[in-house]
């Protein structure tokens, strides 16, 4: 397991590294003192676990999870109990209480094991975890603005804002960018519900577009038409004739 330390406090972070070092197959890629100096770090290391401080100077350990783009496993490490139970609230897959001894630490790492060996689970957790962070900076719960999406073994952060489409098929749920298709654990009705609906229009029962990419609305058959967008494809997304109406009227047509 290869595991990133962040904390502000060096000789926090060398006990740490050294208890790490007593555990068998644990490899610890780097440390940080700081969020701006360890999210570069996760993204150019990939580690699989961030041991990660809550209370430090500038931005707090939460703030991490905004800035970078790979998804490791998280376990936080606080020495205030209400930040603990505000971790273990937001689904992190465990919390350490300073002073901790290294049994503790021990079990932290099991349960991170774990979690890497189940990773369809883990992405679940950590978009809960974002949507606690986000709903904890003032964010509005149901308004989902990034999502986990699994690329090989690593959890990367997709910004809604860069899906131009939702599609289902096979009864798997996929967010179309320009370069790539990703799969994810919403349902097409979960993400109608929780979409800015200021951008995002329900225009198929198996389509969601993105109205901010929109190009072109082109007819069909049998009454349907084809939105089609802004990409270098030109993709074209189904538009049913009960929501051709609605959508018309959003773009003004």
């Amino acid at each position: 397991m290869r595991v990133l330390v962040v904390d502000d406090e060096p000789l926090a972070r060398t006990r740490l590294k050294r208890m790490l070092g007593e555990l068998p197959g644990v490899d610890v890629v780097g440390e940080a003192g700081s969020v701006a100096e360890a999210a570069p770090l996760v993204d150019a290391l990939t580690p699989d676990l961030v041991l990660l401080d809550v209370q430090m100077p500038g931005e707090d350990g939460f703030a991490l999870l905004e800035h970078v783009r790979h998804r490791p496993a998280i376990v936080f490490v606080t020495a205030y109990d209400h930040y603990a139970v505000r971790a273990f609230e937001a689904h992190a897959v465990d919390y350490l209480m300073k002073p901790f001894r290294p049994e503790r630490l021990a079990a932290a790492i099991e349960h991170a094991r774990t979690a890497l060996a189940r990773p369809e689970e883990l992405a679940r957790q950590l978009q809960q975890l974002l949507a606690a962070v986000g709903a904890a900076r003032g964010e509005s719960p149901e308004r989902l603005e990034r999502l986990t999406v699994r690329i090989g073994q690593k959890q990367l952060i997709l910004k809604t804002d860069d899906v131009l489409w939702f599609g289902a098929e096979d009864k798997l749920v996929f967010a179309a960018t320009a370069a790539d298709r990703h799969y994810v654990n919403f349902t097409l009705d979960e993400l109608e519900r929780r979409l800015e609906p200021a951008r995002f229009v329900r225009v198929h029962r198996s389509a969601i577009a993105n109205l901010d990419h929109a190009a072109a609305l082109r007819p069909g058959f049998a009454g349907t038409w084809r939105l089609q967008l802004d990409d270098a494809a030109r993709t074209e997304v189904p538009v049913s004739r009960s929501r051709a109406r609605q959508l018309k009227e959003r773009l003004g047509a």
